[in-house]
């Protein structure tokens, strides 16, 4: 009876024993190959805000706005920044980007359908307010990329 009592014990140790190894090896492969590092490209993001800019550039109406349009993407998330003169041209704009290939989806919370104001502090001519930097004619919040080039 002593003889099995020990075997018991020894079995729930030697199962205890390989499950903590298990957890182990499992967290250690976890750490290795986060989520996130294979699915953000930031050579892919810059290609997305590259080809959205030649697409901008190659409408006649949309060419001579591209000082007020900031476009930021990350994990193939794009993120339009600034205005558009019109309605029309802000779905243009948005058309663009939803249909450039590779991207994921469109966030236009920071994007107008029309210019604000001469004196609007999201203007950058009216000097961007605390929290934000200057980007072509636009005020984007400090940590955001400005990828509108002259």
């Amino acid at each position: 009876m002593k003889k099995e009592k020990n075997m018991t014990k020894s079995s729930i140790l030697r199962i205890a024993m390989t499950l903590c190894f298990l957890g182990f090896i499992a967290t250690f492969h976890a750490y290795l190959n986060p989520a996130t590092a294979q699915t953000c490209d930031t050579a892919k993001d810059a290609k997305l805000v590259s080809d959205i800019y030649a697409d901008i550039k190659a409408d006649k109406a949309l060419a001579s706005q591209v000082s007020h349009i900031n476009v930021v993407a990350n994990c193939s998330a794009v993120r339009l920044q600034g205005w558009a003169n019109n309605k029309n041209d802000y779905d243009k704009v948005h058309q663009i980007a939803l249909n450039t290939g590779g991207v994921r989806v469109v966030n236009v919370n920071l994007f107008s359908e029309t210019p604000p104001e001469a004196t609007s502090t999201l203007r950058s001519s009216g000097g961007c307010q605390s929290g934000t930097k200057p980007c072509g004619d636009v005020c984007i919040p400090e940590g955001d990329s400005c990828n509108i080039t002259p």
